[in-house]
């Protein structure tokens, strides 16, 4: 889980007929593959369609022609050498396993209907073949599911995620280590507010229980936790994407800068003697994306930095309008005491979409300047250059290892 594209933003929240979801779907890229791609594609009238598909290379231009179709803006997440994707317009998971072929094909569905559900909620975790993690928002609830058979197994109560007159987002639940970790991140958009508060809910979902609520008010709504090898877990403060700092600059107030917190080996807590704000590390720039880490524990990660004097005369960022001007750029943050950031070279300047995500050990993002196609880039962690790797129809949504 990764990262939607709204009036109102749901981040944090891809030569055959293109095929409707069913259990005769088909998908190939027309040679053995290990490799699966998703996009969005949104129409003229803002009607979304989720794309996925398997490829055999990262190169040249990927249409959607030989891609499963779903409608909606779905979710999608890999474990187990399967494909799961969870429904934008019914509370339905879908399970994609490729052959020896490459060619995917409905293995399995589970539906959350039972659990009030009316579609796939945006925080979900593959934790290992035994255990998966949908969280719904709605209901605040965790529900416990079994990848390899389709079963819910268990439910967790996050009743203390309910904040009236605030809507709750857990977009970037991520798991590690065998626990689930939630992000909770709160807004009321209509009255343009921001619950200035990090806060992440950690669950064994095992034991079927939380184990630890992590909060913090020296920054505002965090997203995803990043790992390092020594098993410090960082979380970084944005605002929720820059929007507490918005509504002030419209409002003439201030907002608390964005931050990177951090969570000792062994503690359920932030560490109250770690603390760098954001701009104290990039020379002034506020960040606009939550952290992004890499699959192997690295030390590394990404964000983008709003770069102000990018916006053109007349824009100002006091509405959700700048987010579509090219003002942003990727940059490095090597986590640690202090950390260190840098601005990816080669990373074009780009618009706030879907987010960036990891996949063998590299970042890719894709940047699209009007929706019809998009050009993906790959960030090399050690030499921290941006390259352009190859293009495809729609947003970018993607890049999934089914290998495993």
């Amino acid at each position: 889980m990764r990262r939607h594209l709204s009036v109102i933003p749901l981040v944090a929240l891809s030569s055959l007929l293109v095929l409707s979801c069913g259990s005769d779907d088909v998908s190939s890229s027309g040679g053995a593959s290990s490799y699966a791609l998703a996009s969005v594609v949104i129409d003229a009238d803002g009607n979304r369609n989720t794309y996925v598909q398997t490829i055999s290379e990262l190169e040249g231009h990927i249409t959607n022609e030989r891609a499963i179709e779903m409608p909606g803006n779905g979710v999608v997440m890999a474990g187990g050498g399967s494909l799961f994707v969870g429904l934008a317009e019914e509370p339905t998971w879908i399970r994609y396993t490729a052959d020896s072929e490459g060619v995917i094909r409905e293995s399995g569905r589970l539906s959350l209907l039972n659990q009030g559900a009316s579609a796939i909620d945006y925080g979900n975790a593959y934790v290992d073949e035994s255990t998966a993690v949908s969280v719904l928002s709605g209901q605040a609830i965790a529900v416990i599911w079994n990848p390899t058979t389709l079963e819910i197994t268990g439910e967790v109560d996050l009743g203390h995620l309910v904040q009236p007159g605030l809507d709750l987002e857990v977009w970037t639940t991520t798991a590690h280590n065998g626990l689930v970790y939630i992000p909770g991140r709160w807004a009321n958009w209509d009255e343009g507010k921001i619950r200035p508060t990090v806060s992440l809910t950690i669950v064994d979902p095992k034991q079927g229980k939380v184990v630890a609520v992590a909060e913090d008010d020296r920054c505002a709504s965090g997203g995803r936790i990043v790992f390092d090898q020594a098993g410090y877990g960082y979380v970084m403060g944005d605002g929720r994407n820059y929007s507490i700092q918005m509504f002030a600059n419209a409002a003439g107030t201030s907002a608390p800068d964005n931050c990177i917190l951090r969570i000792s080996p062994g503690q359920t807590d932030f560490d109250a003697d770690y603390f760098y704000t954001i701009p104290s590390l990039t020379g002034g720039l506020q960040s606009i994306s939550e952290l992004e880490g890499l699959d192997d524990a690295s030390g590394v990660a990404f964000a983008k930095m709003f770069y102000p004097d990018e916006l053109p005369d007349g824009v100002e960022p006091i509405d959700f309008g700048f987010w579509s001007v090219p003002a942003h750029k990727e940059w490095r943050i090597e986590l640690g005491d202090p950390p260190v950031a840098k601005e990816v070279q080669g990373a074009p300047f780009a618009a706030i979409g879907f987010g960036a995500v990891p996949f063998q050990g590299r970042l890719y993002s894709g940047e699209s300047p009007d929706g019809g196609t998009s050009e993906v880039f790959e960030v090399d962690p050690v030499a921290n250059t941006a390259t352009k790797r190859f293009t495809m129809d729609g947003y970018f949504y993607g890049l999934f290892d089914l290998s495993k």
